[in-house]
């Protein structure tokens, strides 16, 4: 019987050939197992090296979204920079518009009001004379027809000199002086309504201005305070205070109890030609802000409508020269 045969086992086998039989058996099942372990390793390795690309899709994957966010991010940021940059062109566009007609218009308004000028002075001086000559035999009619006459004369040179101020932009002449001088000045220019009182302050600073250009600005100042009582019974209030942020500038305030400007108009009231009222250039507060700025101060407005306004002038009080002195020792005192 062979060894194939299913019936092998029964035929019997001497030790020596049992033996032979069962070594090749165990080297059989060795190889075997030495296959087995063997797939299996080269199974654990493919199983890591998947494993190791899935890791690595899945990164790849993460720095993708990454870099789409990244994009998404750019193209919405060059949006809104070519937002921006086409509402600045358009701003610029229109300030060069602005800037253009301003011009011409204020080209325009010198010519007319240099030569309104003088006719007005002619008016305004043969008023005074035959006023004075025909003084006593005036009724209380003739003379309230006459103060008309001279409210209506003041109005025109204070908006002439609005057209002037405004157009015309001299170098300043600054020296010290003080502000108490130049307000005391600006309230004697000025032809104050009975209705109205003005409270000029107790304190004095003295700064490094140009005294005729800032009497300007507090004529416009006071002014417009007083034409914002609309004929009621006001009171004016200027204010001198050292400015608590930096001691080297001082700050005027200029209020009145008024009628107020809406949150509307108020960011608009420094525009050059820009008025709410009947009467009036639209220059005067666009030339305070000029003098202020040539001054190297700002001007600044807030306000209660049915209670008031305020305008608030910084200023410095010493020459740009000066400032930087005090700054340089300032730094050598705190080095040493």
């Amino acid at each position: 019987m062979s060894d194939n045969s299913p019936y092998f086992f029964i035929k019997e086998f001497s030790s020596e050939e049992l033996t032979k039989v069962l070594v090749n058996k165990v080297r059989e099942l060795r190889a075997s197992k030495e296959k087995a372990e063997e797939l299996n390793t080269k199974l654990q390795d493919n199983m890591a090296r998947l494993e190791e690309t899935q890791d690595e899709l899945s990164s790849q994957r993460d720095k993708l979204q990454i870099k789409m966010i990244e994009l998404e991010n750019a193209k919405r940021e060059l949006a809104n920079q070519r937002d921006k940059l086409q509402i600045e062109i358009m701003n610029k566009t229109q300030e060069l518009l602005k800037s253009e007609r301003l011009s011409a218009i204020g080209n325009l308004s010198a010519r007319v009001a240099h030569d309104l000028r003088n006719p007005l002075s002619v008016i305004q001086n043969t008023s005074q004379i035959l006023r004075m000559r025909l003084e006593s035999n005036l009724d209380d009619k003739a003379r309230e027809q006459w103060t008309r006459l001279d409210r209506a004369i003041y109005r025109m040179s204070h908006q002439l000199e609005d057209v002037m101020d405004y157009v015309r932009i001299s170098p300043l002449k600054k020296k010290d002086y003080s502000l108490c001088v130049i307000l005391q000045d600006v309230v004697e220019r000025i032809v104050a309504p009975e209705n109205i009182e003005i409270h000029l302050p107790e304190n004095d600073r003295e700064i490094f201005c140009d005294p005729e250009k800032l009497e300007i600005v507090f004529v416009n100042l006071i002014m417009n305070a007083i034409q914002a009582s609309e004929g009621k019974k006001g009171i004016v209030s200027v204010g001198i205070f050292d400015d608590p942020q930096d001691s080297n500038n001082v700050l005027v305030k200029v209020s009145d109890t008024g009628c107020g400007i809406s949150d509307e108009i108020l960011p608009k009231i420094f525009e050059p030609l820009f008025t709410t009222k009947q009467v009036g250039t639209g220059l005067g507060l666009s030339s305070c802000k000029n003098i202020i700025e040539q001054h190297g101060g700002t001007i600044t407005a807030s306000s209660v409508v049915g209670k008031g306004t305020t305008f608030t002038i910084k200023i410095p009080k010493k020459s740009e020269w000066e400032s930087l002195s005090k700054h340089e020792e300032a730094i050598q005192t705190e080095s040493t």
